[in-house]
């Protein structure tokens, strides 16, 4: 399980991708947050919202694979107005959690990225306390919440982000 692979996604290619993507969401967010539709309303939902927001030029998706098996994906934001990297998405197989795959993500995506950030931002449902330990973790503190409040909104400086994972 310790031979991951990286890529981004490619745009041309959303369609086959996403009914995947959705699975593992799925899979992930049902237990902790469960809508109570059916599994296709709610991925015609998820669609409805996903598919235009991933084809923007200032989003990105990384999948992560184990071999050849789409075991999750990270979606982020770059806004270059305030220099912010914002961690919109990231979802991992269950089987996959907690064996260094986002460790070794971060680690990628530093190396990836370009340009001058300051900020990373990133949103957790208020049901999700593993994804709230995580943010905290890397630094991030709570700094509110969104609109509908649903979702605690955090914060922290790249350079601490980044000292995290450059560390090892």
């Amino acid at each position: 399980m310790d031979h991951f692979c990286f890529k981004y996604m490619d745009k041309h290619k959303t369609e086959e991708l996403l009914p995947e993507m959705f699975d593992i969401l799925y899979s992930n967010m049902n237990p902790i947050s469960p809508t109570g539709n059916s599994y296709d309303a709610d991925f015609h939902i998820w669609l409805s919202h996903i598919s235009h927001a991933i084809q923007m030029e200032s989003r990105k998706t990384v999948l992560m694979y184990a071999e050849n098996e789409l075991v999750g994906y990270f979606r982020y934001f770059m806004n270059s107005s305030t220099q912010s990297l914002l961690i919109e998405d990231v979802q991992i197989k269950p089987k996959f959690q907690g064996v260094g795959l986002f460790s070794y993500l971060c680690k990628w995506l530093i190396n990836q990225l370009r340009g001058s950030i300051l900020t990373v931002e990133a949103y957790a449902d208020k049901k999700n306390d593993k994804s709230q330990s995580v943010l905290e973790h890397l630094g991030l503190k709570r700094k509110g919440e969104n609109e509908n409040g649903i979702s605690f909104y955090y914060q922290g400086d790249y350079a601490s982000f980044c000292s995290i994972f450059c560390s090892d």
